[in-house]
């Protein structure tokens, strides 16, 4: 009987075999080599939009400190803000970039912040801060772009904020000087391609804070800020609250009060996403926002017979219009991917609508009128009313032109 291990050990037979197994590496490695020269030629897939989120101050700068009841840090309440708001964007609107200027308890300059957004070519910036003044009683949100028209709160805050930079980064302000006239309209002339944008998701946030939150509405204002000042983008600085006023301090210190802000700053931010990049946002119908002191709607009587002919709501003749102005303002009431007819939140037709479809997405504008007073009370109406996204548009000769230009061609 012939010896197996002997066989085994047959150099021919070794031979034949590390060929086989030699062969069948080359083939294995070529088939790799293949699909990493594939890869290699794959086009990466690029961002519909990218945006930044700033939480203000950080490390050895902690921002306003509240109160003094708790161990308050104004750089604790914006980063735990702009975190769960990228975590709602990437989570519901996974097509946009989402860059966080910090994500712990560091402290990027003031120029650094706007370096990392203007190298990465952002195609928005958002600065999230927290208020404080001498009075506890201040109270209230507010959004600020660059702009011209400087308030005295508006001086205020931009003295405040930007008091940091010329602390830590003197040699970063060479050039920077909100003082000097000729400097700041040159800075401002240069955002003015920009302003439209900011001024619109200004206002989609101050709308969120009041409606959403009800928080007290301090309005849209223009400031000197270097973070808005020298971004190439459309950028908005946020006073979530003031935390020198102690109701407002425990709020936004709470999870639920984080939660809220963060969720309305992301409502606001799919409002724009919508409408300047056709973005929709994933589980868009299963992400409600709690109101604070929100009245509960009352039961129907049941003894009442409820006509499906119902009257038209008076309302509704507050939104119509037909401007025949150089300049006229309109409101664009919602955008959707449906198509479906525009109803408000009693299932009335809304009236004289205009329906435009950019990609798959369709818009909805409502009213014209030469007044933008009466297009802000149109919009306040279709905010009341089951839109609260709605938002003013201007045109001149059909062709939709930058809010900030309508109102000096109109002289409102």
């Amino acid at each position: 009987m012939e010896d197996k291990s002997i066989q085994h050990c047959n150099p021919k037979a070794l031979k034949k075999r590390a060929f086989a197994l030699s062969q069948s590496a080359t083939v294995a490695l070529g088939c790799l080599a293949v699909l990493l020269v594939g890869s290699a030629f794959e086009r990466p897939i690029e961002p519909a939009m990218t945006v930044v989120i700033d939480a203000g101050h950080g490390g050895k700068d902690p921002g306003n400190l509240g109160t003094g009841r708790y161990k308050t840090a104004e750089k604790d309440i914006t980063l735990a803000v702009a975190k769960k708001t990228a975590a709602y964007i990437q989570e519901r609107v996974p097509e946009v970039k989402v860059i966080m200027t910090r994500t712990g308890d560091t402290y990027p300059t003031v120029p650094g912040r706007v370096k990392i957004a203007n190298e990465a070519n952002a195609d928005l910036l958002l600065s999230i801060h927290c208020d404080s003044f001498k009075k506890s009683s201040a109270s209230g949100s507010s959004s600020f772009v660059m702009g011209l028209d400087i308030s005295e709160e508006s001086l205020r805050i931009e003295q405040k904020e930007n008091a940091a930079l010329f602390e830590d980064a003197p040699e970063d302000t060479k050039g920077f000087d909100p003082d000097d006239p000729d400097t700041f309209i040159a800075l401002a002339l240069k955002q003015q391609i920009y302003l439209d944008k900011s001024l619109e998701l200004a206002d989609l946030v101050q709308t969120q804070f009041r409606d959403r939150v009800g928080r007290k509405d301090r309005g849209v204002r223009q400031a000197r800020y270097y973070v808005t000042a020298y971004a190439n983008m459309p950028s908005v600085l946020v006073e979530l609250g003031f935390l020198t006023n102690p109701t407002e301090e425990d709020f936004l210190r709470s999870e639920q009060g984080q939660d809220y802000m963060a969720s309305a700053l992301f409502r606001a931010f799919r409002s724009y996403a919508q409408h300047w990049f056709s973005l929709n946002s994933a589980m868009d119908t299963d992400f409600p926002l709690p109101v604070e002191g929100e009245p509960e709607s009352p039961s129907p009587d049941p003894s009442v017979e409820v006509s499906i002919a119902q009257d038209v709501p008076a309302w509704h003749q507050e939104i119509t219009g037909d401007c025949t102005a150089s300049v006229c303002f309109s409101v664009q009431a919602a955008s959707n991917r449906s198509g479906e007819t525009l109803k408000d939140d009693q299932g009335h037709e809304i009236p004289e609508v205009v329906q435009q479809t950019i990609g798959n997405v369709y818009k909805y504008r409502v009213g014209s009128t030469p007044s933008y007073a009466k297009a802000c009370q149109m919009r306040d109406n279709l905010r009341e009313n089951g839109f609260p996204d709605a938002f003013v548009l201007a045109f001149e000769a059909d062709q939709r032109i930058p809010l900030q230009d309508a109102l000096k061609r109109a002289g409102n």
